[in-house]
């Protein structure tokens, strides 16, 4: 925008604010006027409601001291009427009770003597009542003698079969036992193969890690470094170990899993590898490779801790 353009506008700017002032001039006049006209009119209002409550709080000033007075009288009539009310009462209270004291001395005494007589004819009774249950105790304890012996000897029969098979419960539990103890004994021996076979496994698999991680860290920082490291005498041992019999002793490798697998085959009821090692004069350990390669080739299953030939 050029200089002359803001100029001329600044120009109609101005034009504009001088033709508008008159007519806000005039519109706060009139907002002034409009505003003390309602000032006037809430203060006349103000004043009319103040006239009005005056003359309300005088009307209710008067009724409340007429509604007193009547009222004051009215509670004195009340109770003058309560107190002839209850001597009244009191005085036919006074004579209903001497005529009941009359009335209650002759039904009492009445009542004495029926009592009197109702104690007597108890007294009659039970001595009558008495001499009866002494007679049938009398018959009782003979008749109870004679069952307390019977159920004697019944309780004596019982006890003595009871005792005969309690004896025989005994020797049969006894026998349940120490089947159940042997059994128990053969599964938790099996268990404990298991669990060493594959603890021994496990180890096996995490030594063959540590060499494998060790190994690659080693040529890791022979890329690095440029210069090659020799591996650690523990990483060597673990090789060796590792290797056999991969190269040195490839014939009797095979030779072992040839036998392993005539072994199995000679089975077919199956055979844990603790006892292919037995057999086959080696450590037990040393057939985990060879059982589980065989399983690959399926040439055997394994069924819990047992292998059977295929």
């Amino acid at each position: 925008m050029s200089i002359k353009s803001i100029s001329d506008e600044m120009g109609k700017l101005g034009e504009e604010i001088i033709a508008s002032y008159d007519g806000r001039v005039e519109s706060i006049v009139q907002l002034k006027k409009e505003t003390e006209d309602t000032l006037k009119s809430s203060r006349d209002l103000v004043k009319n409601f103040q006239d009005d409550h005056k003359k309300m709080s005088d009307e209710q000033r008067k009724n409340l001291a007429a509604y007193k007075e009547n009222l004051e009288g009215e509670v004195k009539e009340t109770l003058k009427g309560f107190r002839l009310s209850l001597e009244k009462m009191g005085s036919d209270l006074r004579e209903d009770l001497a005529k009941g004291i009359e009335k209650r001395k002759a039904e009492v005494g009445k009542t004495l003597e029926s009592t009197q007589k109702m104690m007597d004819e108890f007294k009659n009774s039970r001595m009558q009542m008495s001499k009866e249950l002494k007679e049938d105790l009398a018959a009782g304890v003979e008749r109870r003698k004679a069952e307390v012996g019977k159920s004697l000897e019944d309780t004596q029969k019982m006890m003595d079969a009871f005792k005969v098979s309690h004896s025989q419960m005994s020797k049969e539990l006894k026998q349940n036992l120490t089947k159940s103890n042997q059994e128990i004994k053969n599964e938790v021996s099996s268990m404990l193969n298991d669990f060493r076979s594959v603890q021994d496994k496990l180890r096996a698999d995490l030594e063959k890690a540590s060499l494998s991680w060790q190994q690659t860290a080693s040529i890791l920082q022979e890329k690095r470094s440029g210069v090659k490291k020799p591996i650690p005498g523990v990483l060597e041992k673990k090789t060796i170990k590792e290797t056999l019999p991969k190269k040195a002793k490839i014939s009797e490798e095979l030779s072992d899993k040839k036998q392993t697998l005539r072994l199995i085959k000679e089975h077919p009821e199956g055979i844990k590898l603790t006892e292919i090692g037995a057999e086959l004069g080696k450590d037990w350990r040393w057939y985990i490779a060879i059982v589980k390669e065989l399983m690959e080739e399926s040439k055997i299953r394994k069924e819990d801790n047992l292998y059977y030939p295929i």
